[in-house]
């Protein structure tokens, strides 16, 4: 398959070492620092479970990157298959004319942000019928520019058409990553897939940002206030249409708090040490989403809605900074 990553970050490192070391083509679009990096000293992916340095898992000693979306595809021999777009929320707005550049007519262009704000803005780029709404699960972080670490396992990306159900051009990417070692499958409901993560990333972040805490105090010493939020995010997602539950996890609750006691206790989430480092964030993509569908679907959101009190002024202040 033709494959472009937008971003060689946590996520776009990840998923493009895997996919290229498989066999895949695969094309990076980045710039500055990112793309400098990749054409200076390749891309690689090391495993930091027992800490840095990390082992090597995957080396990509040239991979493909440009700045130019048309140059790309041209070296690439025609329109991706596959675009994953593995940026912040903030950036897509930017990236439209890109994004449309890279989309030929049967593109699948996925989403991996956490929240649930990614799909909506893909699709006023390039229309629904090319945005396949991803969620990604995996601890990566970039080391330096062109080097990502992981912790744990391979990871996993659920995938699925806008509308739901699985199409040819789904199952060809589930067979792709499947086929790079990284677990892919297609939910029976990505939107309740994209709800599920919510209801433990965007709760975690917030939580933890506003407490600066990592997952181990807020599931031992905030257990109960962890709990309400996690409530309300299952409540939102109900009141618009998403059951969250599942034949594995019946109780959502229950699987959120079971996957809360699995992490590392020193966990924190990249929303969370943004904020943490005074940065700008996707606070309002993830935290402020939820908040605003609570008040439109008349669900209240109290401890959510507190920790969007405690962190706007944050998030304000790093934004002026710029």
């Amino acid at each position: 398959m033709r494959i472009v990553i937008i971003g060689a970050g946590g996520i776009g490192g990840w998923l493009g070492a895997h996919l290229s070391a498989s066999g895949q083509q695969v094309g990076f679009l980045v710039h500055g620092r990112t793309l400098a990096a990749l054409r200076s000293g390749g891309l690689m992916l090391r495993d930091c479970s027992g800490g840095e340095p990390g082992t090597v898992t995957a080396r990509i000693e040239t991979p493909l990157a440009s700045d130019d979306p048309v140059a790309l595809t041209g070296t690439l021999g025609g329109d991706p298959d596959l675009v994953f777009v593995t940026t912040k929320v903030d950036a897509l707005p930017q990236l439209a004319p890109a994004l449309r550049r890279l989309t030929g007519s049967t593109t699948g262009v996925v989403s991996t942000q956490n929240g649930i704000s990614a799909p909506e803005l893909l699709a006023d780029a390039v229309g629904k019928e090319h945005v396949l709404p991803g969620v990604a699960r995996v601890y990566s972080a970039i080391i330096s520019p062109g080097t990502v670490g992981t912790v744990g396992n391979t990871g996993s990306l659920a995938l699925g058409e806008w509308d739901g159900g699985a199409t040819a051009r789904s199952s060809a990417a589930v067979e792709a990553l499947q086929a790079a070692g990284i677990r892919a499958w297609i939910p029976d409901s990505i939107w309740a897939e994209l709800w599920r993560k919510v209801s433990f990333v965007v709760v975690q972040g917030a939580l933890g940002a506003a407490t600066n805490a990592p997952i181990g105090v807020l599931r031992s010493d905030l257990r109960d206030t962890f709990t309400q939020a996690v409530h309300e995010v299952v409540a939102v997602a109900a009141a618009l249409g998403h059951d969250l539950a599942t034949d594995d996890a019946p109780d959502p609750v229950t699987a959120a708090l079971r996957m809360a006691d699995a992490q590392p206790a020193g966990a924190t989430t990249s929303m969370q040490r943004d904020i943490a480092s005074g940065l700008p964030s996707e606070f309002d993509a993830q935290l402020g989403a939820v908040c605003r569908a609570g008040d439109e679907a008349g669900v209240p959101t109290p401890v959510l809605d507190l920790a969007h009190c405690v962190l706007a002024p944050r998030e304000a202040a790093a934004r002026a900074r710029g």
